[in-house]
C-alpha cells in the first residue's frame, strides 16, 4: 500500500465535520427537516429537494439521481479532488493533523516525483536558451503557441547529447539507477557502450498526476524522419501508470466541476488539449499515449457528468469516436461528438478559425447515437436498402448495448429507430438479442487476456436483488462476514456500475466461493446496479434485519475507497479473487471427512494443489479453473 493516512485520523475528521454546514459552504441551500436536512441536489437539477442530509449519520443520499456518500465523497465530487486531497482539506479546515504512514517504496517514489520536477524545469530551460534547440522554438512559432502557454504546461527541449543529461544528474545529486528507473537514460548499451538517451533532440511536453506532480514526458520528434515514431513517451513507472493519468486533468478537473452539465472535452492529442486551454476551453483532457479505456473513464467521472469528444474528422478519429463514447455509456456517462470540418483537428481549427468556430462545433455536437449512425451511412453506397440499415442498426446496438441505463438506452434506441426509419419495437428487440448474447459470453468464456481480469461486453441482467432465503446454505447469517469478503464488498461499492470490474466478476465470482449470505446478495445487488436500477443496494436494505444493515451501512456509509493505493484496480480484484477462492478451497478441504481412504486422500491432495496454483500462478494459468465445477 502506498503513503497512507490511519483510519483513526479519517474516523477523527468525520466526528468533526458538520455535514451540513460543509455542504452549506459549498453554496447549497440547506434547511432544517427534522433532526436531518434537505436540499435541492447539488449534482443535479431539480426544483423540489430531494437531497437528504443526516448529519449525525455523517451521509447524505439523493433521492433524485442515486447520489449518495459521506464529508469526503461529497468534496471528491463536488470539487474535482481526489480522497487523499478532500481527507487533507477536511483535515485543515476541522484543525486535525495528518500523520501519513509510507510504505517501504513512498521513498523511491519520493526521489522520482523530485527527479521527474526537476528534470521538467531542465528540459525547459534548453527550450528557452539552448542553440540546439532552435528548431523546437521555430516549432512552436509555426505552431502559434506562446510564451504564456510554454510556461503553463512547462513545455521543453531534451538535449541530444547523453553527456549533458549525466552532467545534470551528477549536479542535481541522481544515480544513474535513478535515470533508468524513469526511463530517461536506459542502462541498456548500444554498440558504442553509452547508455540510451530516449528522448534526444525532442520537444517534451510535462505529464502531470492529478495533484500536478510531473510524473512523466512525452517527447515529439521535429524532422521528418519517417523511420522514427512521431512521439515517444515514458515508460510505466512506480509514479506513472498511463491507464491512470489524463494529460491535462491537474488543470481541468477544477473547472469541469463548475461548467454548465459539468461537461467535460475529451480530445485524442496533448497539443490540442493544450489549444483548448489556451484557447479558454478549459475542461479539455486527453489520454497519454493510448485509447480512451475503462479506468480513464472512472477517472473521468469524479468530477465529469457528461463528456463531449472532439476528435480527428478522418476515418480513424470516427472510429476512435465510436469506441470512446461506448466506453462512456457503459458508465452511464451522456456523451456526445463534435463534428470538425475535413482536414481540421481541434488544434488547426482554433488556432486558424478561431474560438468561435469551435464553440459552434461544440454546440452543435450529435449524440454517439446519431454519430454512429450518421457516419456508417455515409459509408453505404445504398444506406436506405435492407441489408445496409441491418449493418447500421446492428453496429449502432453493439453499442447501445454496452449502457447499464435503461433510461439513457431508452432514449438513444428511439433516436436511432427515427434516423433508420424503423420502429422502436423491432430495435428493442434486437438489442435484447444483442444484450443476452454478450451477457452469455459475460459468464461463461473465460478472459483471454495474459495479464489481468478483461471487461465483459455487457453486464449480467438480474430482475431484482434476491432474498437472503433464496440462497444455498453458508455461513450463519448472525456471524458477521470475513475482513476478506467485506473488503470485497467494499471494493465492488467504490467501482459501483464499473463495467470493466464487471466481466470479472461476472465470470470468475460465482456464489459458490462466497462463504456469507449477505455477501453473496451484496454482489448480486451489485450486478443489479449495472443492469440500471436506480439504487439496488437501497432495495436490498429492505430484505435485511438490523443487523446485516449495519454491516451494509459499514460498507455505503464509513467506506473511503481505495484510491491510496497504487494498485491498478484490475490488480487490487485479481488480488481479492486469489484470496477468495484460496479461502473457499480451504473451506471444501475441511468439510472432507477426517478419516483416510483414497478417495478422501485423493481429493483433499487436489484441494492442497489446487490452493499453491491460486495462490503462485500466473493469472493467465488461473482463469480456466476459476468455475464453480472447480470446487466439486
Amino acid at each position: 500500500m502506498a503513503s497512507s493516512i490511519p483510519q483513526h485520523i479519517i474516523d477523527e475528521i468525520k466526528s468533526r465535520i458538520d455535514l451540513a454546514e460543509l455542504i452549506s459552504s459549498c453554496g447549497v441551500d440547506v434547511r432544517r427537516a427534522g433532526a436531518d436536512y434537505k436540499a435541492c441536489c447539488p449534482f443535479h437539477h431539480e426544483k423540489t429537494p430531494s437531497f437528504i442530509i443526516h448529519p449525525n449519520q455523517g451521509y447524505y443520499h439523493c433521492f433524485g439521481c442515486g447520489e449518495k456518500g459521506n464529508a469526503f465523497t461529497f468534496l471528491m465530487k463536488r470539487e474535482g479532488l481526489g480522497f487523499v486531497e478532500a481527507v487533507k482539506r477536511l483535515a485543515r479546515q476541522c484543525g486535525v493533523a495528518i500523520e501519513e504512514e509510507e510504505d517501504p517504496l513512498a521513498g523511491m517514489r519520493n526521489r522520482l516525483y523530485k527527479l521527474h520536477a526537476e528534470l521538467a524545469e531542465f528540459f525547459h530551460r534548453c527550450l528557452k536558451v539552448a542553440k540546439e534547440a532552435e528548431a523546437a522554438r521555430a516549432y512552436l512559432v509555426r505552431r502559434k503557441l506562446t510564451d504564456e502557454v510554454v510556461e503553463r504546461f512547462c513545455i521543453g527541449y531534451a538535449p541530444v547529447s547523453y553527456e549533458a543529461l549525466e552532467k545534470w544528474a551528477r549536479k542535481y545529486g541522481f544515480t544513474a539507477d535513478e535515470m533508468d528507473a524513469a526511463g530517461v537514460l536506459l542502462k541498456s548499451k548500444h554498440a558504442n557502450g553509452r547508455p540510451y538517451n530516449r528522448f534526444a533532440g525532442r520537444l517534451m511536453f510535462t505529464i502531470r498526476d492529478r495533484a500536478g506532480r510531473p510524473v512523466a514526458f512525452s517527447g515529439r520528434i521535429l524532422t521528418n524522419d519517417k523511420k522514427v515514431a512521431k512521439y515517444v513517451n515514458s515508460p510505466e513507472t512506480p509514479v506513472f501508470k498511463k491507464s491512470n493519468i489524463l494529460f491535462a486533468f491537474d488543470q481541468a478537473a477544477a473547472n469541469i466541476v463548475k461548467a454548465p452539465h459539468r461537461e467535460a472535452i475529451v480530445c485524442e492529442g496533448q497539443i490540442d488539449v493544450i489549444r483548448c486551454h489556451a484557447c479558454g476551453f478549459t475542461t479539455a483532457v486527453a489520454s497519454q499515449g493510448t485509447a480512451f479505456t475503462a479506468e480513464h473513464v472512472q477517472i473521468l467521472k469524479k468530477c465529469a457528468d457528461s463528456v463531449v469528444l472532439v476528435f480527428d474528422a478522418d476515418g480513424a478519429g470516427q472510429k476512435a469516436a465510436i469506441r470512446t463514447g461506448g466506453e462512456f455509456l457503459a458508465a452511464q456517462i451522456p456523451v456526445r461528438v463534435a463534428t470538425l470540418p475535413d482536414g481540421e483537428d481541434p488544434d488547426s481549427l482554433l488556432r486558424d478559425k478561431g474560438p468561435a468556430a469551435f464553440r459552434a462545433c461544440l454546440e452543435n455536437a450529435e449524440s454517439i447515437t446519431q454519430f454512429q449512425v450518421r457516419t456508417l451511412r455515409a459509408k453505404e453506397e445504398r444506406p436506405d436498402t435492407i441489408d445496409a440499415v441491418t449493418r447500421v442498426s446492428r453496429a449502432v446496438l453493439e453499442t447501445l448495448a454496452q449502457c447499464p441505463s435503461a433510461i439513457m438506452r431508452a432514449s438513444l434506441v428511439a433516436e436511432a429507430a427515427e434516423l433508420l426509419k424503423v420502429p422502436v419495437s423491432a430495435l428493442e428487440e434486437d438489442l435484447a438479442h444483442v444484450k443476452a448474447k454478450a451477457a452469455s459470453g459475460a459468464w461463461h468464456a473465460p478472459s483471454p487476456a495474459p495479464a489481468a481480469p478483461k471487461p465483459s461486453p455487457a453486464p449480467v441482467p438480474v430482475a431484482k436483488v434476491p432474498d437472503p432465503a433464496s440462497f444455498d446454505a453458508a455461513a450463519p447469517v448472525n456471524n458477521p462476514p470475513s475482513t476478506l469478503e467485506m473488503a470485497l464488498c467494499e471494493f465492488l461499492f467504490e467501482h459501483e456500475g464499473d463495467r470493466a470490474i464487471a466481466g470479472s466478476v461476472n465470470a470468475f465470482l460465482p456464489d459458490v466461493v462466497l462463504n456469507h449470505v449477505f455477501t453473496r446478495q451484496f454482489v448480486a445487488a451489485w450486478r443489479l446496479g449495472l443492469s440500471g436500477s436506480a439504487d439496488a443496494f437501497a432495495e436490498m436494505r429492505l430484505t435485511l434485519d438490523p443487523v446485516s444493515c449495519a454491516w451494509l451501512d459499514r460498507i455505503l456509509l464509513g467506506h473511503e475507497g481505495s484510491g491510496l493505493s497504487e494498485m491498478s484496480a484490475e490488480k487490487i480484484l485479481e488480488m481479492l479473487l486469489r484470496k477468495i477462492w484460496i479461502a473457499a478451497v480451504h473451506r471444501r478441504q475441511g468439510e472432507l471427512p477426517a478419516q483416510s481412504s483414497p478417495e478422501n486422500d485423493t481429493r483433499r491432495l487436489r484441494l492442497s494443489q489446487l490452493a499453491r496454483t491460486i495462490q503462485r500462478a500466473p493469472w493467465d494459468r488461473l482463469v480456466e479453473l476459476m468455475d464453480s465445477k472447480t470446487l466439486d
